[in-house]
């Protein structure tokens, strides 16, 4: 994984910014690296693996604070092949009576974090082990390790240009040049800047997408489509 150093000094060689005395601060492409870090985690958000112990029929359990969805749910962990369990509303009326089911309640209240009900009362002893999607961690420190892929690298070079060329024309035109052609020059840059990210995340987007089949599993209780 890549230091935050080293990815503030790749961005800077890219920004023609190497040369002492610099001419943005390491402040300023801190946070544009961690704006990118966020844009990033939309559109390829961190997958983890979270163990979660259980107690004797405790059916709900709290969720990692930086949880964003649900990718797979084992209930019991540890077996071969693993035992996955489905999701399904817990406000149905079959969910309590049927093993084998999970539900995600999402709580609204930031002091909280969301939790997992599963259908089956578990004993002590028991795991479940759930991958979920989260956001990359934000970098604080310059030996913080990126959680970014060192293949989507690029993505956040090239975010932190854009978000660079868009202060330098925000700073013009809060005092523009009548007689210049200056701020129009910039904005073009911004523009190209922009496009250039937006290009290069559609090629990411379009070579990493998956294609899959849905199953779509029906019992007594389901209403027929």
């Amino acid at each position: 994984m890549t230091t935050r150093q080293s990815l503030r000094s790749l961005c800077r060689r890219r920004l023609g910014d190497s040369a002492s005395p610099t001419h943005w601060s390491d402040l300023q492409i801190n946070q544009w690296i961690n704006d990118a870090i966020a844009e990033h985690s939309i559109h390829f958000p961190r997958l983890v693996n979270e163990t979660i112990a259980c107690s004797d029929d405790d059916r709900t359990y709290d969720l990692p604070f930086n949880f964003l969805g649900a990718v797979s749910v084992e209930y019991p962990a540890g077996h071969d092949p693993p035992q996955y369990i489905f999701r399904r509303e817990h406000t149905r009326a079959n969910f309590w009576e049927v093993n084998g089911y999970y539900d995600i309640v999402r709580r609204d209240d930031s002091g909280d974090v969301d939790e997992i009900w599963i259908s089956e009362k578990p004993t002590t002893g028991e795991e479940i082990e759930v991958i979920y999607s989260s956001e990359h961690a934000f970098l604080d420190d310059d030996s913080d390790q990126c959680t970014v892929l060192d293949r989507h690298l690029e993505l956040i070079v090239l975010f932190v240009r854009w978000t660079a060329y868009q202060e330098l024309a925000a700073q013009e035109s809060a005092d523009p040049d009548p007689t210049s052609q200056h701020a129009a020059v910039l904005a073009l840059n911004v523009h190209r800047a922009g496009k250039e990210y937006q290009e290069a995340l559609k090629g990411w987007l379009a070579a990493e997408a998956e294609s899959a089949t849905a199953v779509w599993s029906m019992d007594a209780h389901d209403r027929i489509y």
